[in-house]
């Protein structure tokens, strides 16, 4: 059986590659297409040897993408929208595992299911979404896995938690400006998702699975928490900054947890 990985240099892709070789090595031959998702002539030919397509390939920074939508489109749908109809071209049933995102949700009192209202506020979220259309309409041998918020130590400052981690080391007294820090968050660490990930490539399900801790966190606990674990510092927010309507993201990983029978609970913290 021979895995494809697009987007195998990004952070997820490498732990997902690591997973693997250390604990699936005789499951798969992995084969890394190691071109442009872009270069259509490449993708095809590569498309052709593999068995199943995890499609991790993605701009996935919300302000590289808002900074160059044209090029998020091409990159985030027309490579999807490529890859299904060539899949759907095959006479062999290869199978497509699509990494999409809690983005395609909104905010919800409750925490969220694969069956929760379906309203992307980024236009990340909306090319995700425009992408899940796009395989549902064209295959029945895929799996879409709406990925919630993850931590690695190896993430840029566009993201959250690093992006906190550098205002609390910048920080000079003990008030942090975080906006909209009563916002609550589904996140988890990189290891956490990348076993739970690897377990689902494992089965044969198909449809949507959320992939989230199901534990939801304030913005504000969690500065806190980073600033007392990591710098020994006991800090508090700006309470001008507060959202008016916070918003909850939380994952409902019921589906998950009974597909993949990992149960054990994410300790975040203990990765930062």
């Amino acid at each position: 059986m021979i895995l494809g990985i697009t987007g195998h240099k990004g952070i997820l892709g490498k732990s997902i590659i690591n997973y693997i070789k250390k604990y699936e090595k005789n499951r798969y031959t992995i084969s890394l297409y190691k071109s442009d998702v872009l270069n259509l002539e490449n993708f095809e030919k590569w498309i052709e040897k593999v068995d199943i397509i995890l499609h991790l390939a993605a701009v996935t920074s919300i302000n590289d993408v808002n900074k160059n939508k044209k090029y998020a489109e091409k990159v985030n749908y027309n490579s999807v929208k490529f890859l299904t109809k060539k899949l759907k071209s095959y006479k062999s049933r290869k199978k497509l595992i699509f990494i999409s995102s809690s983005h395609v949700y909104s905010s919800s009192k409750k925490k969220i299911s694969e069956v929760s209202r379906i309203n992307p506020l980024t236009y990340y979220g909306k090319l995700k979404l425009k992408s899940e259309k796009e395989i549902q309409k064209y295959l029945t041998n895929y799996l879409i896995i709406r990925l919630f918020s993850y931590y690695s130590p190896s993430q840029s400052k566009d993201f959250l938690i690093p992006s906190i981690i550098d205002k609390i080391k910048k920080l000079k007294g003990n008030k942090i400006k975080l906006k909209n820090y009563n916002n609550i968050r589904d996140i988890s660490s990189i290891e956490y998702i990348t076993k739970q990930l690897c377990s689902i490539i494992s089965k044969k399900n198909n449809g949507i699975i959320n992939c989230g801790s199901g534990n939801g966190v304030t913005l504000e606990d969690l500065a806190l928490k980073i600033a007392y674990n990591k710098f020994n510092k006991k800090i508090e927010v700006d309470k001008r900054l507060k959202s008016k309507k916070p918003s909850q993201i939380i994952c409902n990983n019921y589906k998950l947890i009974k597909i993949t029978g990992i149960k054990t609970r994410d300790n975040l913290l203990q990765y930062i």
